[in-house]
């Protein structure tokens, strides 16, 4: 269920893999009224209609088609191209969001139902994309530095594309050997268990730490 605003779904035509997903959860003072939504008559607008329409966030959504309006909840369902062949952007619109219809296109002969029959889905295939992107999610996250600044989390970014690293309260661990402490300089790179094997990779990371301290302007 949408609650006020937007939701955004990036997704691959006749597949229930959902990308990225945005809530507006607030609404703007600016909210249409009953009266001005009426004015709109989106329940008019039948399936395949092109729509051009800004709204109360003053974002114009321009070469939408919609697919269905469900008028219990006030929600217009419309289809945008996606960046890319072979993808769409689905976005479930608040219909109290819209604050002006800006064109509306009846559609053509050589429009096609999008309601027809939807081929077979994978669900094996569905289940391990989901879980791959649960993956990639969780180590985006483990990447966040909990209460550091913005300069040590610039570091770990800059050292992590070419150097295995995480966190350890608000120092970095790079190659499970190197510990590096605030104030993250390359004499503040240790090792916390000396040992003459691991002197060559104290050695490396001091480099590129302070080839990336340089390059980021610290």
């Amino acid at each position: 269920m949408v609650y006020y605003g937007v939701t955004e779904s990036t997704v691959r035509p006749h597949t229930s893999t959902f990308g990225k997903t945005t809530i507006h959860s607030f609404p703007p003072s600016n909210m249409a009224t009953a009266s001005q939504r009426a004015s709109f008559g989106v329940e008019n607008f039948g399936i395949g209609t092109k729509l051009t329409l800004r709204t109360t966030l003053d974002e114009q959504i321009s070469g939408s088609t919609v697919l269905a309006f469900d008028i219990n909840t006030d929600c217009l369902l419309l289809r945008e191209p996606g960046a890319h062949n072979g993808v769409a952007t689905l976005r479930i619109l608040n219909v109290p969001f819209i604050k002006e219809i800006v064109s509306a296109e009846k559609p053509g002969s050589d429009f096609k139902d999008p309601l027809s029959p939807i081929p077979y889905v994978d669900k094996e295939k569905c289940k391990k994309r989901e879980e791959r992107a649960l993956q990639q999610a969780e180590l985006e996250a483990s990447r966040v530095g909990n209460g550091v600044t913005k300069e040590a989390q610039a570091i770990f970014d800059a050292l992590v594309k070419t150097m295995p690293c995480r966190w350890q309260d608000k120092s970095i661990v790079v190659f499970e050997e190197v510990l590096v402490s605030e104030p993250y300089t390359p004499e503040a790179a240790t090792l916390p268990k000396p040992d003459e094997a691991h002197t060559a990779t104290l050695k490396r990371v001091q480099k590129v730490l302070s080839a990336e301290r340089e390059r980021l302007g610290l």
